[in-house]
């Protein structure tokens, strides 16, 4: 691999504005639709154009482009001033585990309002009890002219809560546990009932008004809504100095955040090798990827054949293409646990702040293989960050990312890694204040790297 190290200066940034940086964008990002805009206006801030789907990609001048799908899914990609002959491409997910809303939320019960609630992946069901969460999303408007037109939305208040039993009505949870029924015992209560003239079950009228009031429109208006509920309190920095970031959805927006950083760091260099910087954000990655936007649809086989086309490439080409190129899926690695250690292999066990970690797994679960693992080690050190290892025990199921789908669908070479954290899938994670630049830093020099494996 050539040394982009003589692009170092740009290549770095400082770690504290590094981690600033992805707590904002957390913030920012309470749904995937939300870190989709947000990654947006990144983008178009600093000299990105976006092209729809739809468009004709031929006539792309060189430069910098992204493409959107589903409200969810982003692409962005580099066209480079010559044909393409192969790709880069970092990987990751912008949806995390939650509880949404289903379609006809509304009911009343034993004299309180709730919202029926569906639970989206893997949540770690008892860290959403007794929060104070928020509504956020998309709701679909009908204009003045009878168009329709998708608008992001945050509820702040009404603040709704999942109470937890008291302990009093539930004397052997410290012995038995918490057990927790996902349809009985995780409904959200967002007031108390009229008993005079109670809500007819399933009542859309009040959601409607909230949606409308909160964008200033008649809920005539208002045609339909996806609402997500997520926790109220911002993203923060502690530890006794500083050292840990303590934020929601840190899985996987804080591997969205890397990608991003990576590409504008390397916007405007080398791009003239023929090589695309790709960076793929999607939707869905936590209930499997199985969407018309997720990992395992054709849309990101799409966009790379389309770009291959607009630089003056064939079919044979692209094919051609895809022989030289690497994909790094970024999601976020587990961290050594200090109560729970005898859960982790004992030879791996990552450290918040230890530096990026390659994910292996011989089952396929992770798409890292020894020529891809020891590509991320070169790179790492080429960029002075160490590079953590992680195996899972043998004894556990292991989790999977979006690594060996898109490893599958375009069959190039990828490796599988992450920041590592703790706490993964609750309603507010834990991960290392110094790691996210460390993670920049390794894939702005992955998007650099030319020589295949």
């Amino acid at each position: 691999m050539p040394d982009p190290t003589s692009s170092a200066l740009s290549l770095d940034r400082d770690p504290n504005q590094t981690c600033a940086e992805l707590l904002r964008f957390v913030d920012e990002s309470p749904t995937p639709y939300h870190a989709v805009a947000s990654s947006a206006a990144r983008l178009l801030a600093v000299g990105f154009s976006a092209v729809a789907a739809s468009a004709d990609f031929s006539g792309l001048a060189p430069g910098p482009y992204f493409t959107t799908a589903g409200d969810g899914t982003l692409i962005a990609f580099v066209r480079p001033r010559r044909p393409v002959q192969g790709f880069r491409i970092v990987g990751a997910h912008t949806d995390s585990p939650n509880l949404r809303l289903k379609p006809r939320a509304l009911y009343e019960k034993a004299g309180y309002l709730q919202l029926g609630v569906e639970v989206y992946g893997g949540v770690l069901l008892n860290s959403w009890l007794d929060r104070d969460l928020i509504l956020s999303g998309r709701v679909i408007v009908r204009g003045d002219d009878e168009r329709l037109s998708t608008r992001l939305i945050t509820l702040k208040q009404p603040i709704v809560r999942v109470p937890q039993l008291a302990i009093h009505l539930d004397r052997e949870i410290s012995e038995k546990g918490l057990l927790l029924n996902r349809q009985e015992h995780m409904v959200p209560i967002l007031g108390l009932g009229d008993p005079k003239n109670p809500r007819s079950n399933g009542d859309s009228a009040l959601l409607a008004e909230l949606c409308a009031h909160e964008l200033r429109l008649s809920p005539k208006q208002i045609v339909g809504w996806e609402l997500h509920l997520h926790d109220s309190l911002p993203a923060t920095r502690a530890g006794l100095g500083n050292e840990l970031i303590l934020a929601p959805r840190l899985d996987n927006l804080a591997m969205c955040h890397a990608g991003l950083e990576a590409l504008l760091r390397t916007f405007g260099i080398d791009d003239d090798s023929g090589y695309a910087k790709v960076v793929a954000l999607f939707d869905h990655e936590e209930v499997g990827s199985s969407s018309d936007h997720g990992a395992q649809s054709a849309l990101l086989p799409r966009v790379l054949e389309r770009l291959v086309l607009s630089t003056g490439g064939s079919r044979e080409s692209y094919h051609q293409a895809l022989g030289r190129s690497l994909c790094a899926s970024t999601d976020m690695a587990h961290a050594v646990h200090p109560n729970y250690a005898d859960r982790h292999e004992p030879n791996h066990r990552p450290l918040l702040n230890g530096g990026p970690v390659v994910k292996y797994n011989s089952q396929q679960r992770y798409a890292t293989s020894l020529p891809t693992a020891t590509a991320i080690f070169e790179l790492g050190k080429q960029a002075g960050v160490e590079v953590q290892q992680y195996v899972h025990r043998t004894d556990l199921p292991c989790g999977s990312t979006i690594g060996p789908i898109v490893s599958t669908l375009l069959g190039i070479p990828t490796v599988d890694l992450g920041n590592p954290m703790l706490s993964m899938h609750s309603v507010r994670e834990m991960a290392g204040a110094a790691d996210p630049e460390k993670m920049s830093r390794l894939l702005a020099r992955f998007l650099l790297s030319r020589d295949p494996v």
